[in-house]
């Protein structure tokens, strides 16, 4: 969304309106950044004014629940400096994205204190500033006169507004030869540079609304472009002064929107957006939070599924590690056999006075025969314990390479079971599965996971007495089935694939029916990996026989006692 002058002196009046006279309870950052004035107005529509001078698209608004931070440098010189001062007038420039907060407070001597606070709204060269009869007390971007020789910006030095625009010396024929130019040919740079022209004609006249009035000049003014760029000019001037003619701000917003999301809004409106659906609102401040909503959800989906992708590459390339590893213990099991060493040292042993003195090796013979390799430097028994010796290593190898082997089985099950819980996951729990991911990678708990709470179980009513519950992540697995589940509750899961755990509770002294086992069976199916399957096996069996797999991830687990139920995933409500 674009903004420009016009959209923010609506801006500017409708903030006045709803918070002049407010008291400033606080001053901080938000967790994304911004910058805020917490307020105290009554049905000023929100309770902080939150001032974004760094976003792609630099604004101002009145959000509500806004969570504030100290921080130091300029945002806490403008909180030491105005905390509990009043907000006495916001006022923007004419021509300038620019809105002035005027603050004070009088002492308890009588005397006037009072500061003004100025957010430069343009893209790329925003600015936030707090000043004191034209001095800059803060700032949050500084500039010398050796880095914009032009404007400096300086902590006591004057503060000296950004530059208005102004006519440019051009003739009346070069709109008009634009203008004719762009009717032969209405590629975007024809466009591009007519709207150019007629701004330099109408200097105050915002791209948005330049574009507008181009896209609405009627086929037949266009056959003479002189008359036709005249009549362009004087619509720019005619809409500037029906815009600036309104004090109160009381004409409509035109807010267009694609798929529920606000693309831009102004105070005119705007031919260019004809496609996209237009709602006509009220309040530019509503408008704008709104905006601000949509797109910092549509940011925080985006940055979910990028984080959500990284961790499921992250994880795939652990797994990878894990089955090169399992192929090398493999062959390494398959190259080297204890079992062939003994029989070896028990065959040089029985035949040791047949073995020639320096021999390298020796043929026993048999069906097959069997060549054992000697050191020629040792006698035929000296060979004989060697390779005994290396029995008894291979032996141990061979043990630590099966317990390896086990210990990379549960890792990859983990993996697999840590990528299902990603790709059902929601945003709020990315967090949380990274710590799990990081943990797979290290294969050792930590003493730093962080202590998010986790997220409740669904929860699903078949009777008064009877109820289901399902895990939604790793430590709500954890949590409802060592926490919530009671020793003789029925504890579920989908039989060897990753799924949720499912927990069957009775709030009475009877037995679960066939019917409620099925429900539940049912949906463990449906919530694991398994639900697009026709028919799943799910294995259930009493909480109390579940136990944590030891250094596993949460949710991973060991059941004994178990029976097995075959059913159709669905949820209740399919049934």
């Amino acid at each position: 969304m674009y903004t420009d002058w016009l959209v923010v002196r609506r801006l500017a009046i409708e903030l006045e309106r709803a918070v002049r006279g407010a008291r400033i309870r606080d001053v901080g950052i938000t967790a994304d950044g911004r910058f805020a004035l917490r307020v105290r107005a009554r049905g000023a529509g929100g309770d902080a004014v939150v001032i974004d001078a760094f976003g792609d698209t630099p604004i101002v608004t009145l959000e509500n629940g806004v969570e504030l931070t100290p921080q130091p440098g300029w945002p806490r010189t403008i909180r030491d400096s105005i905390a509990d001062m009043r907000v006495e007038r916001i006022r923007s420039r004419r021509g300038d994205r620019l809105v002035a907060i005027d603050v004070a407070t009088l002492s308890r001597f009588g005397v006037l204190n009072s500061y003004r606070i100025v957010a430069e709204l343009v893209p790329r060269f925003g600015n936030l500033l707090l000043l004191r009869s034209d001095a800059i007390v803060a700032a949050a971007r500084e500039f010398t006169s050796q880095q914009n020789p032009r404007r400096p910006i300086v902590v006591g030095g004057p503060y000296t507004p950004p530059p208005l625009p102004e006519p440019a010396m051009r003739s009346g024929s070069s709109l008009a030869d634009a203008l004719a130019r762009f009717v032969l040919e209405p590629s975007p740079s024809a466009q591009q540079a007519t709207v150019r022209e007629l701004r330099a004609r109408v200097p105050l006249l915002p791209e948005l609304v330049a574009s507008s009035l181009l896209a609405q000049v009627p086929a037949g003014e266009a056959s003479d472009p002189v008359a036709a760029a005249e009549h362009l000019v004087q619509r720019a001037g005619d809409v500037l002064a029906a815009v600036e003619a309104e004090p109160d701000a009381s004409g409509p917003i035109f807010a267009y929107s694609e798929g529920g999301r606000i693309v831009q809004a102004h105070v005119v409106p705007l031919a260019q957006f004809a496609a996209f659906d237009l709602e006509r609102r009220e309040s530019l401040l509503d408008t704008l939070a709104d905006a601000v909503r949509s797109d910092r959800a549509a940011r925080t989906a985006r940055d979910g599924e990028a984080r959500r992708h990284s961790l499921l590459a992250r994880i795939e390339r652990r797994r990878a590690k894990l089955r090169n590893d399992r192929a090398s213990l493999e062959a390494a099991l398959t190259e080297e056999q204890p079992e062939r060493l003994r029989e070896a040292g028990t065959l040089l042993y029985a035949h040791h006075e047949e073995v020639p003195q320096r021999a390298s090796s020796f043929v026993v013979q048999g069906d097959p025969p069997v060549t054992i390799a000697l050191d020629p430097e040792l006698d035929a028994k000296s060979n004989a314990a060697a390779i005994f010796k290396r029995y008894r290593k291979a032996l141990g190898r061979h043990a630590h390479a099966e317990q390896r082997l086990n210990d990379i089985a549960a890792q990859i099950a983990a993996a697999e079971q840590l990528a299902w819980e990603l790709e059902r996951s929601d945003p709020s729990e990315l967090d949380e599965l990274g710590d799990d991911a990081e943990r797979l990678d290290r294969s050792t708990p930590s003493g730093h996971e962080r202590t998010q709470q986790p997220r409740s179980a669904l929860e699903v009513t078949l009777a008064d007495d009877a109820r289901i519950l399902v895990g939604r992540s790793p430590k709500n697995n954890a949590e409802l089935t060592f926490r919530i589940a009671r020793p003789d509750d029925f504890w579920f899961h989908a039989r060897g694939v990753p799924g949720a755990h499912v927990v069957l509770r009775i709030d009475s002294s009877r037995a679960p029916t066939t019917s409620e086992l099925q429900s539940a069976a049912e949906l463990a199916a449906y919530h694991s990996k398994a639900r697009t399957a026709g028919i799943v096996p799910v294995d259930y069996t009493r909480r109390k026989y579940v136990r944590k797999q030891q250094n596993a991830l949460p949710g991973l687990v060991w059941y004994t006692n178990a029976k097995t139920i075959d059913v159709t995933p669905r949820t209740v409500d399919s049934r």
